[in-house]
């Protein structure tokens, strides 16, 4: 006897999921400020960018958290929850690059289990890291309310061969994050240097 049962499926009013993207000065805050403010109510920001946030408190009215390193999964997940609590309708992470390579981050983490606990295997310290990191991803799904987060992300380029000359060529930008990370969000916006949003993924 099976305890799986289907029904017609049917479509919910969901919390947003949405991830802005972009390289430095390409707008990643003030787009992600602006998006929150046509959503409405009130709005929270989870800074590590050194309150550079703040700089748009004229424009946006929001209330702000400045994080502080060590940038551990754990302090991105007590935002999440402070923000619930709090009543808030949104959050803003900005940016979570922070949770995966910054000061005290996820791959900072691993180096120096790698180098303690691990004796050298850095792939055996993964299986510590990778369900803590998990976990702010599960903490970010489930939440009761919105969640905006911004990338930051790093222009790639290849080398082609036109004509017999060799020419560099920008391939497109590629996210600060763990590989996949553009799969757990309903909407990725990229924004390029001329501070144009490019939707990549939308499920709006």
């Amino acid at each position: 006897m099976t305890n799986v049962f289907f029904k017609p499926a049917q479509r919910k009013n969901a919390k947003l999921r949405l991830a802005v993207s972009g390289p430095t000065g390409a707008g990643k805050t003030y787009g992600a400020l602006m998006l929150a403010k046509g959503i409405g109510g009130r709005i929270a920001v989870a800074d590590t960018e050194n309150s550079s946030a703040e700089l748009y408190e004229d424009i946006v009215a929001f209330e702000h958290a400045n994080l502080q390193p060590p940038y551990t999964p754990e302090k991105f997940i007590d935002a999440i929850k402070a923000a619930e609590a709090a009543g808030f309708d949104t959050l803003i992470l900005d940016s979570i690059t922070h949770e995966w390579s910054g000061v005290g981050g996820c791959l900072e983490i691993v180096d120096k289990l790698g180098s303690t606990t691990f004796r050298g295997n850095t792939w055996g310290a993964w299986s510590e890291v990778t369900p803590r990191h998990r976990k702010f991803i599960d903490a970010m799904l489930q939440s009761s309310i919105n969640i905006i987060v911004t990338l930051r992300s790093k222009m790639e380029t290849v080398q082609t061969n036109n004509g017999g000359k060799k020419k560099v060529e920008k391939v497109g930008m590629k996210a600060e994050q763990r590989e996949g990370i553009e799969y757990e969000f309903t909407t990725v916006l990229d924004l390029t240097h001329e501070n144009l949003a490019i939707a990549t993924k939308d499920r709006t």
